[in-house]
């Protein structure tokens, strides 16, 4: 049952507990009419009245509690469960990474600009796919037409409510998070999507999983290299199945 439906059902128990109340209410004026009338005749037909009113009284509210009560009860127990929290996909390194020397995390960042990102929002011709996007995934499902990913923002971090912090195009080398920002809309569960990170243009990691986020929604990615992040140019690509959705590009500075 819609929502919709839920609304209406409930406001007709409402008007039905209402009307049996008048019912009782006329119910009652005729038993005192039974009791006040001169004439035995029409003492029955009051009688007689009241009686009819009182149980059409209880029957309609009845049907209102039935309304009010079971209804939404009923609904709730034979919808399908709601979509999970959303969650926050993150990149695993692939095996066949190579490694990179290890640079001393920097603990304390010597620039963290709020600059808008130069991001790439459509899809954009003649972009290959990157490797995880190439084998097929199974149980996977076809996405709609219109599914979309929107890239919101990078930042260097998040807070507890899931919001970016320091959000901006430059990142100081170390072993740290680079947060990416999203929105999606019209999207399905079992839909192939690709997470993707370039270093100087060349694939660096990547990973392709099915989507399990709902249709509709925001949420946060983030990628950390095995050895942490070396000073370069760098873009994180997102990928409907082999659709593009956006590129966000960032520098990592020098110390």
């Amino acid at each position: 049952m819609t929502a919709l439906a839920l609304v209406l059902s409930r406001w007709i128990g409402y008007a039905l507990l209402l009307a049996s109340a008048i019912l009782a209410g006329l119910s009652i004026y005729q038993l005192s009419r039974a009791r006040r009338a001169p004439y035995y005749a029409a003492r029955r037909e009051a009688l007689a009245r009241a009686r009819r009113l009182m149980l059409t009284a209880l029957g309609t509210q009845a049907i209102g509690i039935v309304l009010l009560i079971l209804v939404p009860r009923l609904t709730a127990l034979l919808s399908p469960p709601a979509p999970p929290p959303t969650a926050t996909p993150t990149c695993t390194p692939l095996p066949t990474s190579t490694p990179r020397p290890t640079r001393t995390p920097t603990a304390t960042p010597t620039r963290r600009p709020t600059a808008t990102a130069p991001f790439i929002p459509t899809p954009t011709p003649g972009v290959p796919l990157p490797e995880p996007a190439l084998s097929p995934l199974p149980s996977a499902v076809p996405a709609r037409e219109d599914a979309t990913i929107t890239i919101i923002t990078l930042a260097a971090d998040r807070d507890d409510s899931g919001q970016p912090v320091d959000p901006g195009t430059e990142f100081p080398p170390g072993d740290h998070r680079v947060y990416l920002f999203i929105s999606y809309d019209n999207m399905s569960n079992g839909v192939p999507w690709t997470f993707a990170i370039y270093r100087e243009g060349e694939f660096l990691d990547g990973t392709a999983q099915l989507w399990e986020w709902g249709e509709q929604g925001k949420t946060y990615l983030y990628y950390k290299p095995p050895t942490g992040y070396e000073p370069g140019s760098y873009e994180m690509r997102i990928f409907i199945e082999t659709r593009l959705q956006g590129i966000a590009q960032f520098e990592i500075t020098e110390e």
